[in-house]
């Protein structure tokens, strides 16, 4: 989405990078799952059969099961559970868009019912593919998810309305689905279920619609398939009560059950799902009456299927075993003999014209009897099953709302090809190529002439449209085979093989049609599935309807009121001598599934389509062949080809307008409409200003269409933040005010605490010299007033820098309390003890000593790591020297003695960590060199040694005389005033560089005061160009030059003895300084006037010679053009390169720098060569050492004589004052800049823009 300037921010911040085409910039998720293939076909660089099938593939194996097509999902049947549809998963998809989550069926139910409330149409989804591919379980998914996001929940009506619509999927999977070959929970029927909403899109009711159940199925099966799943459960689980009153058996007992040899399947448990049943009857309002009755029927029907026949001494049908039929009209509760005479005669009735005329009892043979047998027995389980879809319906009624808008879900068994095809598979798959044909019509057809209609630019698709397989099938002029079978039933006899013949003769009169061929006693459709073959044998018999006269009289005497019920419709009467022709099952079916693709075609409709890996129901089994055949017959390739060519969305310019128009500020002003043009300007201001690139979208004659769907969602974005981005505004503004009071209080607590009591490094460094006060001396820059123990000295906390990179290296998690370089002394077995670079580190716990080695070029570091509890005392001298015994409990190993600039401030933090440290301090150190083995460290002061270090040789420690032992800290220097808190923090860097600065060139500069008076401020003004304030002038007395005896001599200014503890003033040093003002010394100080003819007769002297400057460190000049291996530790150099070199190791590697300092690292030393320093080098400009020189040069050529004891004094009293700034200006630099790294850690807050 667009960049808005964010409102009351002065402060200036980083610009965040712009956003293209209105899209929010993406974020990497790091607990993003990998993923596996694509997510959108669309998204495939070739699109193809085969690599569709591949990518479902890749996915399958992945336990990835969902796969878009645009909006269509692709649904992999996983034949196991993932864990997919918890509750958890399904509160990661409320609210969200299709593109934001993983595909998922959640994400089709989402959209649906976004869809609906966003804009009031109703919604279908259609869910196709062949048995055994998951239709049933994407239907229960899909009522689960609408079930728990619709509203209502503080309804008790609208709960129990939501209750009983997810009691129907096992009610009906119990009476309607069967274990196949291919699936073992087969929908044996079509269920089209409505949900219906309210205004406030909660529901309020439903209705189902039954189609096509397989009646067939009742009365047989083929091998290892079984009947409708309620029969077992019925059998295996039925009480006391029923199996004494109606006679339950086991399903071995009955013919219907046990004919296909299959009773028990190994993923169904049947007493289980027979609970799962009575518990939806009970939700669903079946009264315990009506579940009797029920099972009572179910009973009846069983017994008929085990009633026989045997031919009488006429070769006609005999009831072989009595007491069954006697037992069946007992559960029927009619008259034994009229249920035998409907069974083995039929009534046969003739007319002269308008009179009656003779009724004749006509016997049937064996074949016939048995047909009206299972007749009878699928009559009653058709009825019975329309029963209780009715029953759910009076259930599922809504309340006395209107219906507002509706949630279809259709499930419907799958595309059947098998070995033995009959009419049941015809029925089946004609089904499914009607909604192959809604499909083809909504999606490719539709989709094409509305791009045609409305005048827009795409690439035409070609497909397969299967009206003309839809026509062979249903079609009246010319007939089709539906026609064909129903005109050979009508002319059909007894003998059913004869009627089979005649229809397969009529069958020639399309035998033109291209997708028809017949084939002797077969014929063949070729179905957009796939050529499948059917057999013509007993075909006319299963579109016969046998439910004949004769069973309805014989039914409408029965007693039972509930049977009487399921059969409302009178019996037929002959009319003029005339009998009507029953409907038979082909004609049922085609007006079934004409009017299922009424239903849905008055819904917007959405797509699963469902793929079956493999036959063997393998949760690992992926079968290339069988899926690549699914693929093309359900048409993904063509799909593919027209979302990418196609847009993704479509809407009339009014509603799309109305919709939008808050993303413009041309059509909205405080949420009102205000764009005066037409809606179909206002769509194309709209986009415009949304930053929508006008590829992305067209214009048509009466709807805008947009090309991707994460346009449209983009689009949904920015309209659903309309209004939290306009609260976010003034929310940010209130939390700024806030937070600028805040910090204006903080600032003042700080200022005031830091005054009183200094600022917790401050109160550290007490601590510590209270450790040490009146024991040891101290060292010089200890005692500063600008000394803090700030303790990560390395930056191990910081977000990057080398302590960062350190800590990662070793493996430290914990906070570092202190670390800086250091050295250890290392004894070697017949040679005198070292001292080794180490790096020391603390924690809370720990105290780490590492060491930094180069193996094949690359820096390793090992880690020595002290427990702080193990520590029993540490040691040090009463000398100023840098030395440290660490003394360990338990004696199993030496103990350290290491050598460490910061060794106060150590022993501080250690003392903080384990109150019960000893500290010893004395003339001597004792630590324990080895195990058991004690040694002793003597110390003595030398003047020999280094002023700020000390010398160690044959256990003994040699330094400087230090400062006294009861020296304490100064009080920090005063810095220089810069107004607010806000400017310091603004101006922190440049304040800070130009202290540095100042403070590094003010001994040169002050030397060169003191050697000549009369040199000029200008050089040093033109050093400090950016000085903003000027500096107050030094005391009096401390300008006040004092003059020679000598005539003629430089006056030399007043040296007063400064003490050790004196600490240095900054102000003292800034007066030299100053590009404008002369200072005062200097015009004291001119000669007398006797001296003046003498320097008259002077020619005046010569510039001075430029400043020879002494490298800080040895130069070394690039033999070789070193590379390096891309280690962060190596410094690649160029042939005749100039580096510093900082230390040199035994093992050939030595550690450089660049002249300008910028880069650091390790080169080989076979690959340098020393030189003489550069003329001219590129350095920060810092104290020049060579200005104590530059004085008795100037003083000689003015002729003048001066005090050598004075001069030299004054040299070296300055050199020490030059070198005392120059640390403390360095020292109060880098805690400053620790303290603005610390706050710039401190990120802005983040608002979600």
């Amino acid at each position: 989405m667009a960049i808005t300037k964010r409102i009351g921010r002065n402060k200036q911040v980083r610009e965040q990078p712009a956003k293209r085409g209105g899209v929010k910039k993406a974020e990497f998720d790091v607990h993003k799952k990998k993923e596996v293939g694509v997510s959108d076909l669309t998204l495939l660089s070739t699109i193809s059969d085969n690599s569709i099938n591949e990518n479902l593939e890749k996915r399958f194996k992945n336990g990835t099961i969902y796969t878009y097509i645009g909006h269509v999902l692709i649904s992999v049947n996983p034949f196991r559970d993932l864990g997919l549809y918890t509750d958890a998963i399904l509160n990661s998809y409320r609210g969200k868009n299709r593109l934001e989550v993983p595909p998922h069926v959640f994400a089709i139910a989402e959209s649906m019912f976004y869809n609906m409330q966003a804009y009031a149409e109703s919604q279908c989804v259609i869910i196709s593919g062949e048995s055994g591919a998951g239709k049933t379980e994407a239907a229960k998914q899909i009522m689960q998810y609408i079930a728990a996001v619709s509203g209502g929940q503080s309804s008790s009506q609208i709960q129990q309305i939501k209750d009983m619509v997810l009691a129907t999927n096992p009610l009906l999977e119990s009476f309607g689905c069967a274990k196949t070959l291919r699936n073992n929970n087969s929908s044996r029927h079509g269920k089209y279920l409505e949900i219906q909403f309210n205004a406030g899109y909660e529901p309020i009711g439903a209705h189902i619609t039954n189609y096509l159940l397989e009646k067939q199925r009742v009365v047989g099966q083929i091998r290892n398939e079984r009947n409708f799943h309620i029969f077992y459960q019925f059998t295996k689980s039925a009480n006391e009560n029923y199996r004494s009153t109606f006679g339950v058996q086991l399903p071995e007992q009955y013919v219907y059950t046990s004919a296909s040899g299959c009773t028990t399947v190994d993923t169904i448990d049947d007493v289980k799902e027979y609970k799962d049943t009575l518990k939806a009857m009970q939700t669903i309002g079946l009264t315990q009456d009506e579940q009797d009755q029920v099972f009572r029927i179910l009973a009846a029907i069983l017994w008929i299927g085990n009633i026989s026949f045997v031919e009488n001494e006429d070769g006609n049908a005999q009831i072989r075993d009595s007491s069954v039929t006697d037992f069946v009209a007992y559960l029927l509760q009619v008259n034994a003999q009229i249920l035998t005479n409907s069974l083995i005669e039929r009534i046969v009735e003739t007319s002269h014209g308008s009179k009656r005329g003779s009724i004749y009892h006509v016997p049937l043979n064996i074949t016939q009897a048995t047909a009206v047998r299972d007749a009878l027995s699928k009559g009653i389980y058709s009825n019975l099953f329309d029963w209780i879809v009715d029953r759910t319906n009076k259930s599922l009624a809504h309340i006395s709302e209107t219906v507002h808008k509706t949630i279809g879900i259709l499930d419907i068994y799958g595309f059947e090809i098998f070995e033995q095809n009959s009419f049941e598979q015809l029925c089946i798959n004609y089904v499914n190529e009607k909604l192959q044909q809604i499909f083809i019509q909504l999606t490719l057809k539709s989709e094409q002439d509305e791009y045609v209609k409305e005048q827009i630019q795409w690439t035409p698709i070609k497909y397969f449209n299967n009206k003309i397989v839809c026509d062979l099938i249903e079609a009246k002029r010319p007939p089709g085979i539906f026609s064909i079978l129903d005109d050979a039933c009508a002319t059909a006899h007894a003998d059913s093989s004869a009627a089979d013949q005649a229809f397969s003769q009529r069958l020639n009169m399309i035998a033109t049609n291209p997708h028809f061929d017949l084939r002797s006693s077969k014929f063949v459709i070729k179905h957009y599935a796939g050529d499948v073959t059917y057999d013509i044998d007993t075909i006319t018999d299963k579109n016969k309807d046998q439910m004949l006269k004769d069973l309805l009289e014989m039914i409408k005497t029965s007693q039972d009121s509930f049977l009487l019920s399921l059969f409302p419709e009178p019996v037929e009467t002959n009319a003029g001598g005339r009998k009507n022709r029953p409907t038979t099952a082909s004609a049922k079916i085609k007006t079934s599934a004409n009017l299922l693709v009424d239903t849905l075609s008055q819904a917007q409709p959405s797509y699963i389509r469902t793929i079956k890996p493999n036959q063997n129901k393998s949760p690992t089994e992926y079968d290339d062949r069988a899926v690549l055949h699914q693929v093309k017959y359900l048409g993904l390739q063509e799909n593919v080809r027209i979302r990418r060519a196609g847009f993704a969305y479509r809407q009339t310019f009014e509603k799309f307008s109305e919709r939008f128009y808050l993303l413009s500020t041309k059509t909205s002003y405080a949420g009102d409409y205000i764009w005066e043009g037409d809606h179909k300007s206002a769509c194309t201001v709209i986009l415009k200003d949304a930053g929508i690139p006008e590829t992305e979208w067209q214009v048509g004659v009466t709807k805008i269409f947009i090309k991707k769907p994460e346009t449209l969602f983009s689009l949904e974005s920015m309209r659903e933040n309309y209004w939290a981005n306009k609260a976010k505004v003034i929310q940010r503004a209130i939390r700024r005010w806030f937070k600028v009071r805040v910090d204006a209080a903080k600032t003042l607590q700080r200022i005031i605490r830091e005054k009183k009591g200094g600022n917790v490094y401050e109160q550290l460094r007490d601590y510590g010299t209270s450790l040490v006060i009146h024991k040891k001396e101290r060292r010089r820059m200890s005692m500063l007033g600008s000394r803090q123990y700030t303790g990560d000295y390395l930056g191990c906390n910081d977000k990057s820098g080398f302590g960062r990179f350190l800590i990662s290296q070793v493996g430290i998690n914990d906070r570092i309390i202190f670390s800086f370089r250091g050295e250890i002394l290392h004894a070697k077995f017949g040679r005198s003890s070292v001292r080794v670079p180490r790096i020391f580190l603390l924690t809370r716990s720990t105290f780490y000593m590492i060491a930094e080695e180069v193996i094949e070029r690359k820096i390793s570091y090992n880690v020595d790591s002290i427990s702080v509890n193990s520590i029993s005392y540490v040691g040090m001298s009463n000398l100023a020297d840098d030395w440290l015994a660490i003394s360990l409990i338990g004696g199993t190993r030496p103990d350290p003695f290491i050598n460490l600039k910061f060794k106060t401030e150590l022993v501080t933090h250690l003392k903080n960590i384990n109150r019960g440290l000893s500290i010893q301090i004395g003339p001597t150190i004792q630590y324990y060199k080895k195990p058991g083995k004690i040694h002793t460290i003597k110390t003595q002061q030398s003047t020999a040694v280094p002023l700020n270090g000390d010398v160690y040789k044959s256990g003994t420690i040699q330094v400087a005389p230090g400062l006294s032992a009861s020296s304490v800290s100064k009080e920090r220097p005063k810095g220089k005033n810069t107004g607010t808190a806000v400017y310091r923090y603004r101006t922190g860097v440049e304040v800070s560089n130009s202290y540095s600065q100042r403070s590094n060139n003010y001994g040169a500069a002050a030397n060169s005061g003191f050697a000549n008076p009369h040199a000029q401020s200008v050089p040093v003004a033109a050093v400090q160009p950016t000085q903003r304030k000027k500096v107050p002038p030094p005391p009096p007395q401390q300008q006040k030059p004092r003059t020679s005896n000598i005539p003629g001599a430089v006056p030399v200014p007043q040296v007063q003895r400064i003490q050790p503890t004196q600490p240095v003033q900054p102000t003292q040093h800034s007066q030299p300084v100053q590009p404008t003002q002369r200072t005062q010394p200097v015009q004291r100080s001119q000669p007398t006037q006797p001296i003046e003819p003498v320097k008259k007769n002077i020619p005046p002297p010569p510039p001075p010679p430029p400043a020879v400057e002494t490298p800080k460190y040895p130069t070394y000049k690039a033999a070789y053009e070193f590379q390096g291996t891309g280690s962060p530790s190596e410094l690649p150099i160029q042939k005749d390169q100039i580096v510093y070199i900082l230390q040199k190791e035994e093992n050939g590697w030595w550690l450089a720098k660049t002249l300008d300092e910028a880069k650091e690292g390790w080169v080989p030393a076979a690959y340098v060569v020393e030189c003489a320093p550069p003329a001219t080098k590129a350095v920060p400009v810092q104290a020049q050492p060579a200005a104590p020189q530059v004085a008795p040069q100037v003083a000689s050529t003015n002729g003048s004589v001066s005090n050598p004891l004075a001069g030299g004094l004054a040299a070296a009293l300055m050199q020490k004052k030059q070198d005392e700034s120059t640390l403390a200006g360095g020292l109060a630099a880098a805690i400053r800049q620790k303290a603005r790294r610390d706050s710039d850690e401190e990120e802005e807050e983040d608002d979600d823009w």
